[in-house]
Order: C-alpha cells, then sequence, then structure tokens
C-alpha cells in the first residue's frame, strides 16, 4: 500500500498587493496500486484518506482514469448515478463513508472487461491544485482462471505421529470467500478466514491426521470453489518415514544342485530405506544366523533337500519382523546308504538295497554281473522331519549257492552310485550281555540296565527277567532298557534278544548296588571253657573294614581274627581267653558310604553252644545253595553256547532262479525271472553312464 502526501505550494501574487501559500500538506491517500479478482466474484478495494482538520468531505466519487481530463468516465457516484459508464453501472457501491475518511470501493460481479482498468476516488471533487487524486490509481486485474491452493505440511512426518496439512488462497471478495475442501482424505478439518495486506484475504483449511505407512508418497489433495464458480485443485505429497515392513527374500531358482551358488536378496518396504540386515537359516528345526549384513548375499554351503531362510531388515527406525520362509531345495545324485545288505539262509537270498537321492532315484540290481530289470518302481520314502528322502528296493532270490555277486546300482538326474552288496547268514541274536548305569548306585537311586546284542536279522524285540534262584519271572518291559529303583536286596536279571530267527538270552547279572554297612542282628559273643567269642555279621557293599576293641587283655594274652566273606555279607571272628576283669566288646565297621558299631551282647555257654551249631548248620546250607547256584548257571550256559557264534558272512553263487517283488511281500506282485549267463553291455538308464 503506498500511501503519499501531497505538498502543493501555490503562489498567486497579485502584482503589488498579496501572495497566498495554500500548502495542502494535510491530504493523503492510501490505496493498493494494484488488486486482482476472478470473474464473478466481487472485489472489494480498500481506500482511505485524510484531510485538512478546517475540511469536513462529504462525497466520495470513482472514476476511470483517462488521459483526456475532460472524459474521466464515472466508475460510482452517488450525486450522479446516471454518469456512471455501462459495465460498472449496477456493481459498484461505496462501503465506507466520506466523512471517516473511507473511500473503499466494493466492485460485484466482476468482469473480464473490468481487466486493466486504472480507476481512483476523487473527494468531493477538490480542485486538483489543492489535491491531485488522479495520481493515486489502482489497477484491477480480473480474470476467468483460478489459481491454485498453497499446500504445505508438517515438518515431522512419522508413523504413528500427527501430520498436519495446511491448504491456503487469497482472494478479495470477503462477503463470498472461496470455499476449501481436502478430497478423500481422514482427519480433523479446521478452517480459518483473515485479513492480509494490499486488500487481500486469506481463507485456511487443515486437516490432522495419524500418519500410517501407507500413507507415503500419497498425495493429499485440496480443492477450491469461488463464488464465480471457479475451480481449481493442489496437492502435496507425503514423505512418512517408518520402519522396515513387508520383508521377504528373493532369489533365483528355488530348486539347485548341491555346490551351486546362490545369490539371495532381502527385499523391504521402508522410508528411510534399509541400511543393515540380518539372516537366518533354519536347519533341521534350530535357526542359524549368517555372517551377513547386506541386502544381497552369495550362499555357498546349501545343505541337501531343504535349505529355509528368513532375513530382518533394520533402519533408523527400527527393525521389521522376520520375512516369510523362502525354501530352497538343493538336489543331489543318490547315495547307497550303508545299511542296504543281503541275507542268506535255506538256500535263499534277500537283499536290501537303501539310497538318499534327490529328486527320485531308479534302482537296478545286478546279479553275477548281470542285470535285472525291476518289476516296478522302488518305494519313495515321504519327506520327513529330517528331509531324508530315501528310495527302497529288496531283491530275493532262491536256489542260491555259495559266492553269488548282487550289486545295487541307484540313477537320478544328478547321477548314479553302485555298491557290491554284503551277504550275512540270518542267525539267532549273539552276545547277548546287560550293561548297568551308572555302575556304582547308591541305594534308592534310579538304574538303566541296557541288553545288549547282535545278529543278523537285527533284533526286533527284547525280553526282560527277573530271577530268583531257579526261577524267572518274565517282566512286562519289552524294549532295550529297563529302569529299576535298587535297593540292597533288588536281586538278578537277565535278559532275551530276539529277531525273526529265535530267541538269545544273556548271562544272569546281579544289580550293583552300593550301601553304607549294616550289623546284623545274629552278631554275638559267647564265653566257652575260659574262651571267648566275638561274631560280628555285617552287610554292605563295598565290603567294609572290621575294627575290634576288645576287652581288656594283659600283655601276655593273644586273640586270634578270622574274616569270612560270602558275596556281601562279612562274618569277623574273634577269639581270645577270658580275662578276670572283662570289658566290652564293640565292632566297628566302615565302607566309603558309611560306618556303624555295636556293642556286642554276651550270650551263656549252652546258648553258645546253640549258636555255634545253628551256625555251622547254616554253613552247610550256604555251599549246598553255592554249588546247586553253579551248577544252575553251568547248565544255561551250556544251553545257550549256540547264541554266541559270530557273524557269518557267506559269499552264494550257483545256478539262481531270481524273485524280485515289492517290498510288502505280497504274492500277488511276485514274477519269476530267469538270468542269463552270457555278458553283456548294459546302459544306465539315460545318465550316459554304462556298467559292463
Amino acid at each position: 500500500m503506498i500511501t503519499l502526501r501531497k505538498h502543493v505550494s501555490l503562489c498567486y501574487t497579485l502584482q503589488v498587493v498579496w501572495c497566498v501559500l495554500v500548502v495542502a500538506e494535510e491530504w493523503t491517500v492510501t490505496i493498493p496500486n494494484q488488486i486482482s479478482g476472478l470473474t464473478g466474484s466481487c472485489i472489494l478495494i480498500p481506500c482511505s484518506f485524510t484531510h485538512p482538520s478546517s475540511y469536513s468531505p462529504s462525497n466520495v466519487t470513482w472514476y476511470q482514469y483517462s488521459k483526456m481530463p475532460a472524459k474521466y468516465p464515472v466508475v460510482f457516484s452517488r450525486t450522479k448515478p446516471v454518469d456512471i459508464i455501462e459495465h460498472y453501472s449496477g456493481r459498484t457501491e461505496l462501503v465506507g463513508r466520506a466523512s471517516d475518511g473511507d473511500c473503499s470501493l466494493l466492485i460485484h460481479g466482476t468482469m473480464l472487461e473490468h481487466n486493466g482498468d486504472d480507476i481512483y476516488p476523487w473527494v468531493d471533487e477538490v480542485s486538483k491544485y489543492v489535491f491531485a487524486f488522479f495520481q493515486w490509481r489502482v489497477t484491477l486485474e480480473v480474470t476467468d482462471t483460478a489459481p491454485r491452493p498453497q499446500l504445505s505440511v508438517s515438518e515431522e512426518q512419522r508413523e504413528g505421529g500427527n501430520i498436519t496439512v495446511s491448504c491456503a488462497v487469497l482472494h478479495t471478495c470477503p462477503s463470498s470467500p472461496p470455499s476449501l475442501s481436502f478430497r478423500d482424505q481422514r482427519g480433523v478439518v479446521q478452517g480459518y478466514h483473515t485479513e492480509e495486506i494490499q486488500g487481500r484475504w486469506r481463507v485456511l483449511s487443515t486437516i490432522s491426521f495419524v500418519a500410517r505407512a501407507e500413507d507415503h508418497e500419497n498425495a493429499v489433495a485440496c480443492n477450491v470453489t469461488h463464488p464465480g464458480g471457479q475451480t481449481a485443485t493442489g496437492e502435496v505429497v507425503l514423505d512418512v518415514s517408518y520402519a522396515p515392513r513387508s520383508v521377504s527374500v528373493s532369489g533365483g531358482s528355488t530348486v539347485v544342485q548341491v555346490g551351486t551358488n546362490l545369490s539371495l536378496s532381502c527385499v523391504s518396504d521402508a522410508n528411510p530405506p534399509a541400511s543393515s540386515y540380518l539372516w537366518y537359516l533354519l536347519r533341521d528345526g534350530l535357526v542359524m544366523p549368517l555372517n551377513h549384513s547386506t541386502e544381497t548375499v552369495a550362499v555357498t554351503d546349501l545343505d541337501p533337500d531343504e535349505n529355509v531362510f528368513h532375513c530382518i531388515a533394520i533402519n533408523s527406525l527400527g527393525r521389521s519382523k522376520p520375512s516369510s520362509s523362502f525354501v530352497v531345495t538343493a538336489e543331489y545324485k543318490p547315495s547307497i546308504l550303508a545299511n542296504s545288505s543281503c541275507s542268506y539262509h535255506a538256500g535263499q537270498v534277500f537283499c536290501r538295497c537303501q539310497a538318499r537321492a534327490r529328486p527320485k532315484a531308479t534302482v537296478l540290481w545286478m546279479v553275477d554281473g548281470e542285470p535285472l530289470f525291476p518289476a516296478s518302481d522302488p518305494i519313495t520314502s515321504p519327506q520327513n522331519q529330517n528331509q531324508n528322502h530315501t528310495v527302497m528296493d529288496i531283491l530275493a532270490a532262491e536256489g542260491t549257492y555259495e559266492n553269488v555277486s548282487v550289486t545295487c546300482l541307484v540313477n537320478n538326474t544328478h547321477g548314479h552310485d553302485k555298491l557290491l552288496l554284503r551277504v550275512f547268514v540270518k542267525a539267532l541274536p549273539t552276545n547277548v550281555s546287560i550293561s548297568q548305569l551308572p555302575a556304582r548306585p547308591l541305594e534308592g537311586e534310579t538304574v538303566t540296565l541296557s541288553c545288549l546284542g547282535h545278529g543278523h536279522l537285527p533284533v526286533s524285540s527284547y525280553k526282560w527277567y527277573r530271577v530268583f534262584g531257579e526261577q524267572a519271572v518274565l517282566l512286562k518291559e519289552d524294549s532295550g532298557s529297563l529302569s529299576l529303583s535298587v535297593t540292597r536286596d533288588v536281586g538278578q536279571f537277565r535278559c532275551s534278544a530276539l529277531n525273526e530267527m529265535g530267541e538269545c538270552s544273556s548271562d544272569t547279572m546281579a544289580v550293583n548296588v552300593e550301601y553304607a554297612p549294616a550289623i546284623l542282628p545274629i552278631s554275638f559273643c559267647s564265653v566257652n571253657d575260659g574262651e571267648v567269642r566275638c561274631e560280628c555279621v555285617v552287610d554292605s557293599h563295598p565290603v567294609a573294614k572290621i575294627i575290634w576293641t576288645p576287652w581288656s587283655i594283659q600283655d601276655n594274652q593273644t586273640h586270634n581274627i578270622t574274616d569270612l566273606l560270602n558275596w556281601r555279607i562279612l562274618r569277623s571272628i574273634l577269639i581270645g581267653p577270658k580275662g578276670d576283669d572283662m570289658g566290652d566288646v564293640l565292632c566297628n565297621s566302615t565302607n566309603e558310604h558309611g560306618s556303624a558299631f555295636l556293642k556286642l551282647p554276651f550270650i551263656g555257654e549252652t546258648s553258645a553252644q546253640r549258636s555255634l551249631f545253628y551256625g555251622g548248620v547254616g554253613g552247610v546250607l550256604l555251599l549246598v545253595l553255592s554249588f546247586a547256584t553253579f551248577l544252575f548257571r553251568r547248565f544255561y550256559s551250556t544251553k545257550r553256547r549256540e547264541c554266541h557264534a559270530a557273524l557269518e558272512e557267506v559269499d552264494l553263487k550257483g545256478a539262481l532262479q531270481v524273485i524280485h517283488h515289492e517290498p510288502t511281500d505280497c504274492p500277488g506282485n511276485t514274477r519269476t525271472l530267469m538270468v542269463p549267463e552270457e555278458d553283456f553291455h548294459y546302459n544306465v538308464y539315460d545318465t550316459g553312464h554304462s556298467v559292463q
């Protein structure tokens, strides 16, 4: 807005008489140089003026400026409305009062004809020599195209935070301002209308909402509609920052051969982009981190079968969830398993060939160098938890002799493998025995007995027996292990290993249990014919050490100590002369697990003789039982002698009638083939490999 002050000095000199000086310093006009508007809308031209304090203005007239003063067209006049030119007639009004120094003009229904007009106010048509109002003009700029609204967005645009988008437009028609609206946008909207400078007004609308990652790079559009019907649209593109998400692993083929190099990339959606990465490989249920932090990794050590990869993307705002699984299947050529073999019994050989392969492999047999075509496809094991893909085929042959040669050949698209199978004679399990863990348990602890045996065919089941003398009780346990909570009298056990050829038993084994000494109540002292005899009977394992604390004896007196051990029972016998002043006799027993002591009671002579008699009888019975146990063990050892033969490996050769069938042993699937004796060259399927 420009304020001009007119300094006019008029000096009219009348030849001798006077000189009058008129100074118009108090006349000013404040008006914009230029103002714009839209067709069909309105324009409010702000205008104010000052005047000498002694002057009282009453009327304001607006004119269109012309270089020909006599032809200044009237834009607005209260006193001469008929003089108003046509394209302003009925469209202008004075919104202020001259007495208040307000000369503002409102133009309704602006038209393109108004564009470029220079107009100015004239107060009371004051003489131009007093104040030249026409020098303070405003230029009208009228268009029928609405400008785009101006949009701005808050600086912080982060997922989860608030975003505020502002939309503003300037106008010159405060009585009918334009309207603003946001297109297809959620949030809280607020509106404002404020006066600016130079006759302009500002319409402002804001929308606030919580930022989402999905909002990134979305455009927020704002529409403006003016009273004349003109519309315009502005937009601003959001730049929302967020942690990585939608993470996935991408690579080339998901099916490769073992040993192939593979390049994998961790793809993520993040702003700013992910700057580092975590890589994981899932193998056999275990998550193993990889030593890589880049977006792309080269994998060179793929395991056979499935390799499951995951990645996590990281930026300055956080990290993503693990990606979904990216499974790479590594295929490999066949490898015949070590359990492939043949067994022989009663003139028949039975062969089983198992191989690990991916993709599925085919199995061929060669008997004495001659190929045998398969009757059907081999059985393929389903994928299990260990990703162990195997194929299996079975060959049965009758009428075999020594030195037969059976070779298994397995082939797939990646190669082949072959193996000359070993031939075993079917027999009972051999070398059946029992092992104990822990080897030295304490009483009350749990021990595990394991039944061990070897044979061909392998052991398929077990039996457990608890042995009481010559009697054996069959237990319910049928696995190879037996768990017991042991006591000192837990007893003896034996086991049997079974296969399809029969059953073979182990020797009877006493469970080893260790415990602290316990002095049995049969311990005593007796006096007979001036001689003292004391017996201390101790049950312990390992065997306890017994220390006697005998009665007082003279220096020349002697006593003898004899120890008798029967399995875990130690009988210590102390014999010595009777003294006149006899004290107590103590038996002290100790082993690594504890100790026990007992003051032995004295019994009379008759009782002592009875005890000696019973002790002698007990000794005889003990000898009888020991001898019976020896005979029993010798008898069973003789019966099981045939179970302990070593495995025999034989070669079978001769005229061969081969029966090849499915592993289900179903008779309906069996067919008989006669193998020719001549040698010939045979190509193994279509791999390019051959067998002579």
